[in-house]
């Protein structure tokens, strides 16, 4: 039974914290070490950390650092996970009782290097409850990656994976979708990953989660990721480049309709109208032509295009 590492990126996460510790403390592989990543948090959360660090010697750690992120505080997890594989859970989410087991048997029976699962999406204040896990099956490349470009598995969560695998992997300082720029770089290295049709995770969404965002640079982020993972895919795995030219090109339609419709634009946000503008303008034709963009979302980035270069 190898060692697997839990990793939780903590930001003032005190209302869910210990709900989110205790589901990880109730699984029933044991072999698991939980590292608690508390990034600055000005709240409670620090100290609920401590105390089960203190309950739990031999299963809980705490690192500590300034507010970076989630994602720089997972990678600052992975840089001190003694475990062969790696386990990822949000603060404010919990988990199955199996959902570790259920994973790691999943890579030992297909000889993967990660296992997969859905989320569960709860609203706040749901009972727990969870179904017992289905069997895994083999997952190829193609149906892994066609999958993941129509938004499945971009989250840490809801995966295990070989620490191996982590090596040379860029981790973003923007933090909206860094989790689909990772994940991209993860599944270009695989030929398939294995598979449970349960889910086994619980993701609740929160009011003023970071996808709910309004304008401003950290939301725009978002564009970042997706053009930095369409040029990762372009130059790694070329037969899925226009597929994950898709994902950016909506995220251009979704900002540039912002920018478009904002009264009032800061200097430092301005400047990202035109670095959408240029983008659009350079793939223009790749957009327009894209068998994997619905017709409505490029009339809407035709129309936001034109009326971002000809104002009235």
């Amino acid at each position: 039974m190898d060692l697997i590492s839990i990793i939780v990126p903590i930001f003032n996460s005190e209302r869910y914290l210990e709900r989110s510790i205790e589901s990880l403390l109730r699984q029933d592989y044991q072999n698991t070490e939980i590292i608690l990543v508390n990034d600055g948090s000005t709240d409670n959360s620090l100290s609920i950390c401590e105390r089960y660090a203190t309950d739990y010697p031999q299963k809980v750690r705490i690192i500590k650092q300034e507010n970076q992120g989630a994602s720089i505080a997972r990678k600052n997890g992975i840089a001190n996970a003694n475990g062969e594989y790696l386990v990822f859970a949000d603060s404010d989410d919990y988990v199955s009782t199996e959902y570790v087991s259920a994973l790691y048997k999943a890579i030992r029976k297909h000889s993967t290097s990660v296992a997969l699962c859905p989320m569960k999406r709860v609203e706040i204040g749901d009972v727990p409850s969870f179904v017992e896990a289905k069997s895994s099956y083999c997952m190829p490349k193609c149906e892994l990656m066609q999958r993941f470009f129509k938004y499945e598995f971009w989250g840490y969560p809801g995966g295990c994976y070989s620490k191996k695998l982590f090596d040379n992997i860029i981790f973003p300082t923007a933090t909206i979708n860094e989790d689909y720029y990772v994940k991209a770089q993860l599944f270009a290295k695989q030929d398939s990953v294995a598979y449970i049709d349960s889910a086994l995770y619980c993701y609740e969404q929160h009011k003023g989660s970071l996808s709910k965002q309004p304008l401003s640079i950290r939301a725009l982020g978002e564009f970042d990721n997706t053009v930095a993972t369409w040029e990762f895919i372009s130059h790694n795995t070329p037969k899925y480049s226009r597929h994950a030219l898709s994902i950016a090109s909506e995220a251009a339609c979704k900002w540039l309709g912002a920018l478009n419709s904002a009264r009032v634009i800061a200097p430092p946000i301005a400047l990202y109208k035109k670095i959408i503008i240029r983008f659009i303008n350079k793939n223009l034709f790749k957009i327009l032509f894209n068998p994997h963009l619905l017709w409505k979302i490029k009339i809407v980035i035709l129309y936001n295009y034109i009326r971002a270069n000809y104002p009235k």
